[in-house]
């Protein structure tokens, strides 16, 4: 199958073949991929289920059988695409009529055909976007010496790139600073893009000012840099190049442009993209700025639906004032949908009915222009488009989490395990590629700037729902909307099954497919679970879980089990499992259960996540395969012994727990429990310590972490100045969250520490001293301050840390807030710090 799939991308490289049948070619490859792997699989699940001889002999002969099937079906499919191949081969020559046509020049106005994403106002003022365009034209006069800068303009599909970029160009101020103003608009596949077509295009936007003659019919490629050396010499310019599709054809239009007028042009010119991807544009750092184009927020949003429809909000007639949540929440925030449902409305009599209309449409096909997104999604490499497939399992507007997400793609056999990286690197690897595509939007990130939560905004969501449909691999359904069905009636129907609540019935698809992941955002009385092939079984959190009807007994593949609460029958599946990789049981609060010692028995579990309610014995046997393992112990399992059962751990999450001794007695107890060093975790790279319930839990004298330690959070415990200065000197420390863990009254740090931390969070209520030097958290970005009641001011010596970014108090005393503001206006830059404080309620 593998030499399927690399004979078939180098056959489409080199094909001249129609869309249509590269479509056609990759729907038979997909299918039979699907079909062979369900085939397998079957065969598989029954010889490892047979215990007798004679039986298991049989079984073993039908999966060669079915071995044997699937690769005379991949010889086949071998056979068509070489004799495919060959005859492309006989047609390379047709390639050259591209010149030809690449003579035919275009109008100057060739971007005309964006329709504005952002009204104008009788002021000139960008709706909604004022800001941005204030920003780049700041950045347009800024000087730059011998080669132009670049400014790119980089966003989501209808967020209004082209137009902010059509208002700078357009700009009177901007008009008299450059001498020549140019736009180019390129075309959306890289393969499309000319060289001829493109300087054609230069000079026909510039031949308004120049010379109205300046193009002479069927000029070469060489005539026509000629020309544009002619134009551009000795002129500081501005040149605009609209819809950069991806890295290749900026580079292609990079060499082609800066060959004609690198050496003629004064300092100051500049080159202007819009984009929807981020990429190394290999140019220095100072040439170079990044300009992020953002959703608007709902006040914009309204700003800008008023606008169109020319609105006066102040006396916003009550038909539309009915409507304004709705228009806000279903548009998302992206301009080009907040335009087009203005102006469809515009054109209604009965606003309520209209809208209705409106939004089914919205919710089901997203207004967007779907050959556009065809494009940008048929451009994506085949490993990204089943990651970019895999979020229409998720309800829209969702925020997901991305530990959870990679952990479903490595489940899902989404990545190609590599021999100098990660599965879970990997996996965030083709996050960050989808995100730099301007196809994911990024909610939070985490202390270390990693992307921790993000999302698919409502329009590709739709797009992307639709596509997976298409390829017959997604079907989500909700079920309370179709009272008559359970949800067994869907459970054939595709590979990943997902019930969420959603509006319209375009979510349901009915195809042939036998289901590898099963979601549940949605409650439901009749929870069936087919299992056959299940690699996936996941509940959201909000879901109150009491038992699911299903043979537990035969999810043999289960993969990635994720569920709210433990209830008995789940033994069966951990104890019977060779497969499970990860398992989540995320209840939270009281009482305490005990888990069954099995929960250890999966060979191949990497990731094993407890919530708080939950205690389970430590293993008796080594667990190497084991990165993840956030568990309820008691104090007497934080010792060596046990924390050595998982040599290649890298984050442990604790919550210490003692369910021996009644609670009153452990508070009267004077003498803290004495926890274990963690140095022997050489792996570790996150540490989490928690002791809610008053244990009086304490690190050893000068504690030993691991030197690997990026991530540390302690919270209720004991620790001492001498812990604190231990903590200070590891190396490779980012993150520290102090939450009620130290409670002396002086912490002096030590020399030199902290020389890597990023973000730092200290809740002290007894500390009254705090001595910093000048070479100490060197590198702080974020430092958050806690309930620090005692504490009179923040050492001025951070005023002198350059990366600091933010102050944040919450709960603190008033002469701590001057202390924040003092040190604010200490800062050579009064945007560098901002302080913000929380009153405790």
């Amino acid at each position: 199958m593998q030499q399927t799939c690399w004979s078939y991308q180098k056959w489409k490289r080199n094909s001249n073949n129609s869309g249509a049948a590269i479509k056609i070619l990759e729907t038979k490859i997909t299918n039979l991929a699907l079909k062979t792997e369900n085939d397998l699989q079957i065969r598989l699940k029954k010889f490892l289920l047979v215990k007798h001889t004679v039986y298991k002999e049989r079984a073993s002969q039908k999966l060669h059988h079915t071995l044997q099937e699937a690769a005379e079906s991949v010889q086949e499919l071998l056979n068509i695409i070489k004799s495919r191949s060959s005859s492309n081969e006989v047609d390379d020559d047709d390639d050259d009529d591209d010149d030809d046509e690449a003579n035919q020049t275009q109008p100057s106005n060739t971007w005309s055909r964006h329709a504005s994403a952002v009204k104008v106002d009788s002021d000139g003022r960008m709706v909604g976007r004022h800001n941005d365009c204030r920003v780049i034209k700041e950045q347009l006069f800024s000087p730059h010496f011998f080669i132009p800068g670049i400014i790119s303009i980089v966003g989501m599909v209808g967020i209004g790139k082209t137009t902010v970029a059509r208002n700078v160009y357009e700009d009177p101020s901007l008009a008299s600073y450059f001498h020549v103003r140019a736009w180019v608009t390129l075309p959306h596949h890289p393969q499309h893009y000319n060289k001829t077509r493109m300087l054609s295009q230069l000079l026909h936007s510039i031949t308004p000012v120049e010379e109205p003659n300046v193009i002479k019919k069927g000029s070469t490629p060489h005539e026509l840099e000629m020309q544009v050396r002619k134009c551009f010499g000795g002129k500081k310019y501005l040149i605009v190049l609209d819809n950069i599709t991806s890295k290749e054809t900026w580079k292609q239009a990079w060499i082609d442009i800066i060959s004609c007028v690198v050496n003629n042009g004064l300092d100051g010119s500049y080159i202007l993209l819009t984009t929807r991807h981020y990429f190394s544009l290999d140019v220095h750092k100072k040439r170079y700025h990044i300009h992020k184009m953002t959703l608007l927020d709902q006040k914009e949003s309204w700003e800008l639906f008023c606008n169109i429809l020319s609105i006066d909000e102040e006396h916003l007639a009550p038909k539309f004032e009915n409507i304004r949540n709705h228009v806000v929440e279903k548009c998302d925030g992206l301009p080009q949908l907040i335009v087009e449902v203005a102006r469809r409305l515009s054109k209604c009599n009965n606003i309520q009915k209209g809208w209705k209309a409106i939004e089914k449409e919205l919710e089901s096909l997203g207004l967007l222009d779907r050959k556009e997104l065809s494009v940008t999604y048929n451009m994506l490499p085949h490993h990204l488009k089943f990651c970019f497939l895999y979020f229409g399992v998720f309800p829209k507007r969702k925020n997901i989490l991305v530990k959870m997400l990679i952990r479903l793609w490595i489940a899902e056999g989404m990545m190609k395990p590599l021999k100098h990286m990660e599965l879970e690197n990997e996996a965030y690897e083709y996050l960050q590629e989808l995100t730099d595509r301007s196809l994911l939007l990024i909610e939070d990130r985490s202390c270390n700037g990693k992307i921790k939560t993000c999302r698919m905004h409502s329009a590709l969501h739709s797009f992307c729902v639709g596509e997976a449909q298409k390829e017959g691999i997604l079907c989500a359904v909700n079920t309370q909307q179709h009272l008559g069905l359970s949800l067994k009636t869907f459970t054939n129907s595709c590979r990943w099954l997902s019930s969420y609540s959603h509006y319209f019935d375009y979510y349901v698809l009915f195809g042939r497919n036998i289901p590898r992941s099963i979601f549940f955002f949605l409650e439901n009385p009749e929870m069936f679970v087919p299992p056959k092939l299940l690699r996936v079984l996941a509940f959201d959190t909000s879901i109150s879980l009491q038992r699911v009807p299903v043979q537990l007994e035969g999810l043999v593949f289960l993969r990635y089990l994720s569920i709210t609460q433990w209830f008995e029958d789940l033994d069966l599946v951990v104890l019977n499992n060779l497969n499970l990789e990860t398992l989540v049981v995320s209840g939270n609060g009281a009482p305490t259960v005990h888990l069954p010692s099995s929960i250890w028995k999966p060979p191949n579990l990497r990731h094993l996540e407890l919530g708080n309610s939950y205690m389970v014995d430590p293993p008796s046997a080594y667990k190497n395969n084991l990165q993840t393992l956030s568990w309820v112990v008691r104090p007497i399992h934080c010792r060596q012994k046990v924390y050595s059962k998982f040599p290649n751990i890298k984050n442990l999450k604790i919550f210490l727990k003692d369910d021996i001794e009644p609670s009153h007695i452990r508070r009267c107890c004077s003498n803290p429990i004495i926890l274990d060093h963690f140095d022997y975790l050489e792996g570790l790279e996150k540490l989490s310590i928690s002791d809610s319930i008053g244990l009086n839990a304490a690190l050893p004298e000068k504690c030993m972490y691991p030197s690997r330690l990026k991530k540390l959070k302690l919270s209720g415990t004991n620790i001492s100045e001498g812990d604190l200065n231990v903590i200070a000197r590891l190396p490779q420390l980012e993150v520290l969250k102090l939450e009620n863990a130290f409670h002396g009254t002086v912490w002096k740090v030590a020399d030199g520490g902290f020389c890597q931390l990023i973000y730092f969070l200290l809740e002290a209520k007894e500390l009254k001293q705090w001595d910093v030097s000048c070479n100490q958290f060197r590198m702080l970005k974020h430092l958050v301050l806690r309930s620090c009641n005692c504490l009179e001011q923040i050492p001025m010596v951070f005023a002198e840390i350059y990366p600091l970014k933010s102050i944040e108090l919450e709960g603190c005393k008033s002469s701590l807030v001057a202390s924040a503001k003092q040190l604010k206006q200490k800062r050579r830059s009064n945007n560098d710090v901002k302080a913000f404080c929380k009153a405790l309620k």
